[in-house]
């Protein structure tokens, strides 16, 4: 009898060592830190590297890593925290095929939010505890762009200034233009100024000519994780409205005519009728 009871402690004994080594070993190998780094005034997506293909959850959880202990930002698609510039995205790309997607997004981010993040996915069954770290870096720089919205005609001059404040210094050398999110290249009618001063790195795109494809969004960059919003440069183009103009005014002198033929006719079959 005691020989079972004892075989029985040491199969229970084997099994609850091998699922807390599963879990350990699934924690382990989950617990990459992340990098993301950003500056005041800006939007931030941190992703959860925790959630995996084939694994059914029960809830995920975002948890902002202090020191020491912890503070719970939500539980599934329950928001804890009682700040508003915080919420959890929860959508699948795929409509379920792959794993859904359980990013933290934080709006106007301060510099009080620089931390440690961690995401945290539990399984159904409860043998699998996943968990992937974030590390958010905000610069303590801010970024101006002017002006924010341009109407200039096709072959105009346009110019873009951009302002890098703060204590740590952006090098010009790194200073970079982007339209619609993608790096712009200078070339004879694009040209790209950038000066170091003590505590603002100033830089200048200036279109010498503008033509239709230069309307779109642009950006100025540090080159790593600091840039602006978003300035819109709009194109009219005046031989077009000139057109446009000249064309209602004919159509106007048309209608105007047709009309008064229409109002003979009929003053004319009118006296017909009277005769």
């Amino acid at each position: 009898m005691v020989t079972i009871v004892a075989l029985i402690f040491f199969i229970c004994t084997i099994r609850a060592h091998r699922a807390f080594a599963i879990e350990q070993q699934l924690s382990i190998s989950s617990e990459q830190e992340h990098i993301i780094t950003s500056v005041p005034m800006q939007s931030v997506i941190l992703p959860c590297k925790a959630v995996l293909p084939h694994v059914e959850l029960e809830r995920v959880m975002w948890y902002k890593l202090t020191n020491p202990g912890q503070s719970t930002l939500n539980v599934g698609k329950h928001l804890i925290t009682k700040d508003s510039r915080f919420s959890v995205a929860y959508y699948s790309v795929d409509h379920g095929y792959s794993p859904a997607k359980w990013d933290l997004h934080i709006t106007n981010v301060r510099l009080s939010d620089a931390a440690h993040y961690q995401c945290h996915a539990v399984a159904k069954d409860h043998h699998k505890s996943i968990r992937s770290n974030v590390k958010l870096v905000v610069e303590d720089i801010i970024v101006d762009i002017q002006p924010i919205d341009v109407l200039v005609s096709i072959g105009d001059k346009t110019k873009f200034s951009c302002n890098f404040t703060g204590e740590q210094r952006v090098r010009r050398e790194k200073v970079t233009w982007l339209k619609d999110n993608t790096p712009l290249a200078p070339d004879a009618t694009r040209v790209t100024t950038s000066i170091e001063l003590p505590n603002v790195t100033v830089t200048t795109l200036e279109i010498a000519v503008s033509h239709l494809n230069d309307s779109g969004s642009y950006r100025c960059s540090d080159g790593h994780g600091a840039q602006s919003k978003e300035a819109k440069l709009y194109l009219r183009d005046t031989n077009q409205q000139l057109f446009l103009r000249s064309l209602s005014s004919k159509t106007s002198i048309s209608s105007l005519l047709s009309f008064r033929t229409v109002f003979y006719l009929l003053i004319f079959q009118l006296l017909l009728f009277i005769l």
